[in-house]
């Protein structure tokens, strides 16, 4: 069986949760060993943990077909990985959905870690998940139409050569996918009734796809038809499944100390069980009427003027590590975002 390495920080009960990322993994057929490196407690506390060694023993001797990165807050992993990425005698397929702003237009991240991730692991990424917000920041180019986030995309790509999804809300049902020189609109399908859209997480079901086989494109349409329901597992697993209409088998009789063993779920975490991070989060990174909704800004350094070309992106002020700075005319920058993405989506 082959197996999807994850790598992401853990806010439990957000969209950021590692379970998403192993119950899409296991649920596709394959194998998941899921790296935490920072986790999130109830209080809002960060525990960081050292995954040098542990990112070191995946890549020795677990052998993984594709590696998936999510959301991640420390520059210094970032580093690491991409370092440890450039060493590796072989090309291994890598995914990210970096987070770096939300969807509703929070910075997420410092500025540190921006730089770590576009500077040194982005030119190890092979498909790149990004929202409308970071397309702009990513490419340099200010998004206000349609033609301009399809700009944007193929921007990204032929500066870092990677495959790009743009995927938000705003698009009604729609993505931009950049696979090479094709640039497309795709047409999401319709979710169907009842199906739980958290459930699973894409950049894990993309990862998994191209275990399969799948070409870039196959496998980005894939996971995101996964995501929402209107793919089925047996597509890649070729396994038949429950459609509800067979009958219920009759219960068994109830047997003395028959208990069901723990299924064996591969989640790397130094010091930490999957359930001792699996705690509800009542925190300013969780907010209690959304617990679903990525956590607020962690902070607000990025780039002063989004609008910039890439190379000016050197000039920004280095903020101060242990505090969180707010940069006005970033804010102002975003609520023109803001601005543009809701006519765009009306």
């Amino acid at each position: 069986m082959k197996t999807v390495a994850a790598i992401a920080d853990s806010i439990e009960n957000s969209a950021f949760d590692p379970s998403r990322c192993v119950a899409t993994i296991q649920a596709l057929g394959l194998e998941p060993l899921v790296m935490v490196s920072t986790v999130y407690d109830a209080d809002g506390h960060a525990e960081k943990l050292d995954v040098t060694e542990v990112i070191d023993s995946v890549f020795a001797e677990c052998d993984p077909s594709v590696l998936s990165i999510g959301y991640l807050t420390d520059d210094s992993v970032i580093s690491y990985l991409a370092e440890k990425l450039g060493s590796l005698g072989k090309k291994l397929p890598v995914m990210a959905r970096p987070c770096l702003i939300s969807d509703a237009g929070d910075i997420l991240v410092e500025e540190g870690v921006y730089h770590a991730f576009e500077d040194e692991l982005l030119q190890h990424v092979k498909i790149l998940i990004i929202n409308n917000f970071e397309a702009e920041l990513l490419s340099g180019i200010e998004c206000q139409m349609e033609s301009d986030y399809m700009r944007a995309a193929k921007m990204i790509h032929n500066l870092h050569g990677c495959h790009v999804v743009i995927n938000a809300d705003i698009f009604d049902k729609k993505c931009i996918i950049c696979v090479g020189a094709r640039n497309v609109w795709e047409d999401l399908p319709d979710t169907p009734d009842g199906f739980d859209t958290t459930k699973y997480e894409v950049s894990s079901a993309i990862s998994s796809a191209l275990c399969y086989g799948l070409s870039s494109l196959e496998s980005i349409e894939y996971g995101l038809g996964f995501c929402i329901g209107a793919r089925r597992a047996g597509e890649l697993t070729g396994e038949e499944e429950e459609t509800g209409d067979a009958e219920p088998e009759p219960e068994p009789e109830p047997e003395q100390s028959r208990e069901k063993p723990a299924e064996n779920i591969s989640f790397v975490s130094p010091g930490k069980a999957l359930r001792d991070i699996a705690r509800n989060l009542d925190s300013e990174f969780v907010p209690q009427d959304n617990r679903q909704s990525a956590p607020v800004a962690v902070t607000s350094v990025i780039d002063e003027n989004l609008g910039k070309p890439k190379g000016e992106v050197s000039d920004i002020k280095k903020a101060s590590s242990e505090s969180v700075t707010e940069f006005q005319s970033l804010r102002e920058r975003l609520e023109k975002l803001k601005e543009a993405s809701s006519n765009l989506s009306s």
